[in-house]
């Protein structure tokens, strides 16, 4: 009797204690608002638990956040606009030290102006930065020796930089809208293996997207317009891939290759440009798919080598090529199979230039006299029309 009695004690215990466990495991939402009496955002911070949510609701937060923990932090448009942290001109608005935060719907501003003071400033993994307005600050958002990070949805504007990313790798940067910044709109220094797709980096004071010493990333799908110096610009970076961009009406250059190896420049729409492409004592690219037209110059080369440039459009420019100093292939230096009117053909393949009117005697799509680019470079093989017309063996 004792002992059964006993074991039911034990099995009470072991019941209590695992409810415990329970409730201390349990995920808490908080809410923040100013008509409440819980007002103040980092003192919520202070006493949530990881796992937790906090919501703000809309008002203006004259706050320094600090967050340490792992938390969702949720900014509410209650009617009155998104709520607003203003770190009142005072070190970064928000700092986030801990892994898989997420931080959303807030509007940002008044960092203060020290070197990576930033509207969001990100020192940690797998965090999520989505759906924020970032102005007013040194940067809006600055991802520092961080990984697996995500920054989707905000619109960065009016600030010195826009989004940065330094020593940062295995991240993506998508959606957001960096216009207006005195800097640049986005910003790789020493990162590697990042995406950085279907963005709009326009209308900034130097650059729309730029990598400095940055290799092995990926630039997919931007907009780069209006910007007054480079739309795209790859500063001794190495291996990237560039595809699928359209830098436009940028002062000088659509995309810009400078001391910069080995990328992959393919299928991006540079037009009303000084520059469509620029290449300065850049190396071993691949240049292909591209349309450059209606700049001043459709691709400018000074002092690079070994470049292969080969079914690209340069059309309607002042002047389709400047080649200085410069030995590269301007055309496939095999044979590739294509289709020309729905005919196949396996021949090297060049260029399409608006200058160009070379005889096509054999019906292929290809000029029988070679287009000069320079004193010692030739496209042998040119195409006769633009390269949509002509359809590459995958």
């Amino acid at each position: 009797m004792l002992r059964n009695a006993a074991h039911k004690w034990t099995v009470w215990v072991l019941l209590l204690f695992l409810i415990s466990l329970c409730g201390i495991s349990e995920a808490a939402t908080f809410v923040v608002s100013l008509d409440q009496d819980n007002k103040n955002i980092q003192e919520t911070i202070n006493s949530a638990n990881d796992g937790d949510r906090i919501i703000v609701k809309s008002g203006t937060y004259n706050e320094n956040l600090d967050v340490s923990k792992v938390i969702t932090l949720i900014g509410l448009d209650t009617g009155k606009g998104k709520p607003i942290l203003n770190a009142g001109g005072r070190a970064s608005c928000i700092v986030v030290s801990a892994d898989h935060v997420v931080i959303e719907g807030f509007n940002v501003t008044n960092s203060g102006r020290l070197w990576k003071d930033a509207g969001i400033k990100v020192t940690s993994k797998h965090c999520v930065v989505r759906s924020n307005d970032v102005s007013n600050n040194e940067y809006g958002i600055v991802l520092d020796g961080f990984e697996n990070c995500r920054v989707i949805g905000n619109k960065i504007c009016s600030n010195d930089v826009g989004i940065a990313l330094y020593s940062s790798e295995n991240s993506t940067i998508e959606n957001n809208f960096a216009c207006n910044n005195t800097f640049g709109g986005i910003l790789l220094s020493k990162s590697k293996n990042n995406s950085i797709k279907n963005n709009n980096a326009s209308l900034n004071r130097w650059a729309g997207i730029i990598l400095g010493e940055s290799n092995d990333n990926s630039v997919l799908n931007n907009v780069a317009r209006f910007n007054e110096n480079e739309g795209i610009w790859l500063l001794r970076s190495n291996c990237n891939t560039i595809r699928g961009n359209r830098p436009r009406d940028n002062y000088i250059f659509g995309i810009r290759l400078h001391y910069s190896n080995r990328n992959l420049i393919t299928n991006n729409r540079a037009r009303y440009n000084l520059d469509g492409v620029s290449l300065e004592n850049s190396n071993d690219n691949f240049l292909a798919g591209n349309n450059a037209s209606n700049n001043i110059y459709g691709i400018y080369v000074d002092k690079s080598f070994n470049n292969m440039i080969y079914m690209n459009n340069f059309a309607n420019n002042v002047e389709n090529v400047h080649s200085w100093n410069s030995t590269n292939f301007w055309n496939s230096t095999e044979r590739l199979g294509y289709k020309y009117n729905n005919v196949p053909y396996t021949k090297p393949v060049g260029n399409f230039w608006s200058d160009y009117s070379g005889p096509d005697p054999f019906g292929d799509g290809l000029g029988d006299d070679p287009k000069p680019i320079s004193p010692t470079e030739r496209d042998e093989h040119p195409l006769r029309f633009s390269s949509e017309k002509y359809v590459l063996n995958t």
